[in-house]
């Protein structure tokens, strides 16, 4: 592929990244066009870091690479996993002799995997996660300039899943001001209180029940009920 292909390719790879609503719409897109790009790779997945200092596969080509990933995170050995935490990229040519990963390599092997290909996808914070490309034959991946390509997908692969995050974030704090709203109003309505002490109400309840607020308030909208009400407890004003 040319220079003058290469950018032309990766343009139209940005904007169609960039117009998925969603993050599940946007890390499916993300592997499925890894995978065109890249045909040494039978499978890709994406991984990501969760909250809990954990990982999950976000989305993947196939269930194999998902179960590959699977593995990574339960053994907590695997380049995935690896480059998930620290950024960069690695590559084994066959995993299952592959020392690093005693444990991961010979069993990923025994899944059909034979090299892998794992580059992270990293903002300004630091790795979110990574992308794996899988092959079912040993040796592949071993060419620069399929390494280079792929670490230059995961910079526009970062930016879009970047921004789905935070299209997500935005249209679920509408949402849940929205059912708070609601729920507010219902409970004006039962008790004759205003808006505040509304608040205040549902704030008690989420404390009281260990819920959070927006699934109080969800609760309250999908029952028309007040969950004090259903166990005779009364409300104070």
């Amino acid at each position: 592929m040319s220079s003058h292909d290469s950018l032309a390719v990766f343009a139209a790879l940005a904007a169609e990244l960039q117009q998925e609503p969603d993050e599940a719409l946007t890390s499916r897109a993300i592997v499925t066009r890894m995978r065109d790009l890249v045909p040494e790779a039978d499978q890709v997945s994406l991984t990501i870091r969760t909250s809990r200092a954990g990982h999950k596969t976000l989305a993947s080509s196939d269930p194999l690479a998902e179960e590959a990933d699977a593995l990574q995170y339960a053994l907590g050995e695997g380049p995935c996993v690896e480059i998930a935490d620290t950024g960069g990229w690695l590559r084994s040519g066959d995993v299952g002799t592959d020392s690093r990963y005693p444990s991961w390599g010979p069993r990923a092997a025994e899944l059909g995997v034979g090299s892998l290909l794992a580059v992270a996808v990293t903002d300004p914070e630091g790795p979110l996660g990574a992308l794996n490309l899988y092959s079912a034959r040993t040796g592949a991946f071993a060419d620069r300039d399929v390494v280079d390509l792929a670490l230059v997908y995961a910079v526009h692969a970062t930016t879009a899943l970047s921004s789905a995050r935070r299209a997500s974030t935005l249209q679920t704090a509408v949402s849940s001001r929205h059912v708070i709203g609601m729920a507010q109003g219902i409970a004006m309505e039962r008790y004759g209180i205003d808006q505040h002490q509304s608040f205040e109400l549902l704030r008690r309840l989420s404390s009281t029940t260990n819920v959070k607020l927006r699934d109080v308030a969800a609760q309250i909208v999908a029952t028309r009920a007040i969950p004090h009400e259903r166990v005779g407890e009364p409300v104070d004003d």
